[in-house]
C-alpha cells in the first residue's frame, strides 16, 4: 500500500513539473506558441527602437538638442546591441537563456516606459544624458532578447534552423517598417509618455506567457576553446561576420540619405516615399520566405557567392552611380531606381540567412557541438553584433560622402565593398577546395535533413544485414540430430497418466 502511494505521488509530482514546463499543452500547439510569442516579443523590440524616428527630432529641438546629438541619442541603441549581443551569446553556462530573455524583455520593456518620463525633464543637459541612458539601457535588454530567444527557438522550437532565421529577420524588418507608423499614430492619439507606457507595457504584459509557453531547455555545458573572440577569428566565420556588417552598412547607408535624394531627384511626396519603403520591406520579407522554403542549404556558399556578384549591378544601377551615368545621359529615372531597389531588398532577405546557415555549418566543422544552445548562442551574438555595427556605420558613412561628394557616390562605394567580398568569399572557398574541405561545408545539411538521412542510414544497415544473415542461411546446408530417448520418463509409472 505505501508503495502504491509513493508511486502515485510520484507520477502526480511528475505530471506538475511537466505542466510548469509546459509539456502538456500539444506538441504543434507548443511550437507554434513559442514561435509566435518569441517572435512578437522581438517584433516589439524593434519597434521600440524605430517608433522615435517621426517625432523625436522635434521634440529634441524643442528642449534644445541639436541635430547632432539627436543623432547620437538614435546611434546609442544599435551601439549596446553592438557590445552587449556577443556577451550575452557567450553567458548561456552560466543563466540559461530562458532566464536571459525574460530578463531583457523585462529591461526593454521598463526602458521604453521610462523613456516616456523624460519629457518632464526641462534642462536640456539633463534631458540629452537621461535619453541616452535610457536608449542604452534598452539596447542592453533588446540584445540580451533577441540573442536568448533566437537560440532557443533554434533550440526546441522544432523548426528548421533557416526557418526560424527567416522569422527572427522578418520580425527585424517589419518592426523597422512599421514602428514609426505606430509610433506616428500612437503620438498623435494618445500622447508622448502613454505611448511608451503601452509598447513597454504590451512587453510586460507577454512575458508570463513567454515564461509558461517556453520550456527550460537543459543542457551540458561544453568546453569551448575559448569565448566569443576565439569563435570570431575563424576565418570563415569572419567572413560572416563581415557579410552582416557590410550588409547592413549598405541599407542603411541608404535609408538614412533615400528620402532626401528622391524629393531632390524625383519631387516625391512624403506619403509616396512611405509606400516604397514599405515596399521595400515587403521584399526583404519576401526574400526572407523564399530562401527558407525553396533553397538547397546545401549549396549555400555557392548561392551566396552569386547574390553578392548580383549586389553589384543592382548597387550601380539604383541610382544611377557617377562610373556607369554616362549610359544614361546623366538622367535619372524613378522606375528604373524603385526596381532595382526592390531586387536589392529582395536579395538582402536571402544574404543574412545564407550567411547564417554557412557560419553554423563551419562552426561544426571546427569543433562546436551540433544542435548546443551554446553554440546557437555565440552565432546569434554574432550575428547581431554585425548586424548593429553595420547600423552604426552606415548612417555616418553615408552623412560623410554625400557631404564630400553627393549620394550617387554611396552607392558606388557599397558596390566596392561587396566587389571586395566576392573576392574574399571565392578565395575562401578556393582554400577550402585545395585543403578537401569543402565537401564537407557542402555535405552538411540542415539538422531537421541530418536526421531524416541518419534515420534512412540506419534503416539501410538493418536491411543490409537483415539481407545478408538470411542468405547466408540459405547457404548452410541442414544438419540433422539423433534425439536419444529420455529413458527416466519411460520408465515413470506415472509418465503414461
Amino acid at each position: 500500500m505505501d508503495d502504491d502511494s509513493s508511486d502515485s505521488s510520484e507520477e502526480s509530482t511528475s505530471l506538475l513539473s511537466k505542466s510548469n514546463d509546459s509539456v502538456l499543452l500539444p506538441l504543434k500547439v507548443r511550437q507554434h506558441s513559442m514561435l509566435a510569442i518569441t517572435v512578437s516579443l522581438i517584433f516589439i523590440s524593434y519597434c521600440i527602437d524605430s517608433v522615435l524616428f517621426p517625432f523625436f527630432p522635434n521634440v529634441g529641438v524643442k528642449k534644445g538638442l541639436l541635430l547632432s546629438e539627436t543623432g547620437i541619442v538614435f546611434s546609442a541603441f544599435d551601439f549596446t546591441r553592438f557590445v552587449t549581443a556577443p556577451i550575452t551569446g557567450r553567458m548561456f553556462d552560466r543563466c540559461h537563456p530562458k532566464k536571459l530573455c525574460a530578463i531583457g524583455a523585462t529591461i526593454a520593456g521598463l526602458a521604453c516606459i521610462s523613456f516616456g518620463l523624460t519629457i518632464l525633464v526641462n534642462s536640456t543637459e539633463l534631458f540629452f544624458v537621461c535619453c541616452l541612458a535610457i536608449r542604452c539601457v534598452a539596447g542592453v535588454g533588446s540584445a540580451m532578447l533577441n540573442v536568448s530567444g533566437t537560440s532557443l527557438l533554434l533550440k526546441a522550437s522544432g523548426y528548421e534552423t533557416t526557418t526560424v532565421v527567416a522569422f527572427v529577420e522578418t520580425a527585424n524588418k517589419v518592426g523597422y517598417a512599421f514602428g514609426p507608423a505606430i509610433g506616428a499614430f500612437l503620438y498623435q492619439f494618445v500622447g508622448y509618455s502613454p505611448m511608451f507606457a503601452i509598447l513597454g507595457g504590451t512587453m510586460l504584459f507577454l512575458l508570463p506567457t513567454f515564461l509558461y509557453v517556453v520550456p527550460k531547455v537543459d543542457e551540458k555545458a561544453p568546453n569551448f576553446h575559448g569565448g566569443f573572440l576565439a569563435f570570431l577569428t575563424i576565418p570563415g566565420i569572419f567572413l560572416m561576420f563581415l557579410s552582416w556588417t557590410s550588409t547592413k552598412i549598405s541599407a542603411t547607408s541608404r535609408t538614412s540619405q533615400l528620402a532626401r535624394f528622391f524629393y531632390l531627384s524625383f519631387h516625391t511626396s512624403t506619403t509616396v516615399m512611405g509606400l516604397m519603403f514599405t515596399l521595400w520591406a515587403a521584399c526583404s520579407t519576401l526574400g526572407n520566405i523564399c530562401v527558407a522554403n525553396f533553397v538547397n542549404k546545401k549549396y549555400a556558399p555557392y548561392i551566396l557567392l552569386i547574390i553578392w556578384i548580383m549586389f553589384v549591378p543592382i548597387l550601380l544601377l539604383a541610382i544611377p552611380s557617377p562610373p556607369i551615368s554616362y549610359l544614361f545621359a546623366g538622367k535619372r529615372y524613378l522606375p528604373l531606381s524603385v526596381i532595382t531597389l526592390s531586387l536589392l531588398a529582395w536579395f538582402v532577405g536571402f544574404s543574412h540567412i545564407l550567411c547564417f546557415s554557412v557560419a553554423l555549418r563551419l562552426a561544426w566543422m571546427n569543433g562546436y557541438p551540433e544542435n548546443s544552445l551554446y553554440t546557437y548562442g555565440l552565432l546569434t551574438g554574432l550575428m547581431n553584433s554585425g548586424l548593429c555595427l553595420g547600423s552604426t556605420i552606415g548612417p555616418i558613412l553615408a552623412g560623410i560622402i554625400t557631404d564630400c561628394s553627393g549620394f550617387e557616390w554611396t552607392q558606388t562605394v557599397n558596390a566596392s565593398l561587396y566587389t571586395f567580398m566576392v573576392i574574399l568569399l571565392a578565395s575562401f572557398l578556393l582554400y577550402l577546395k585545395s585543403t578537401n574541405q569543402l565537401s564537407t561545408l557542402l555535405g552538411k545539411g540542415d539538422k531537421a535533413a541530418d536526421n531524416e538521412d541518419s534515420e534512412h542510414s540506419v534503416a539501410s544497415q538493418v536491411a543490409e544485414a537483415c539481407s545478408e544473415r538470411m542468405k547466408a542461411c540459405l547457404d548452410e546446408s541442414p544438419v540433422y540430430t539423433e534425439v536419444q530417448p529420455q529413458p527416466d520418463l519411460e520408465q515413470d509409472p506415472s509418465f503414461d497418466n
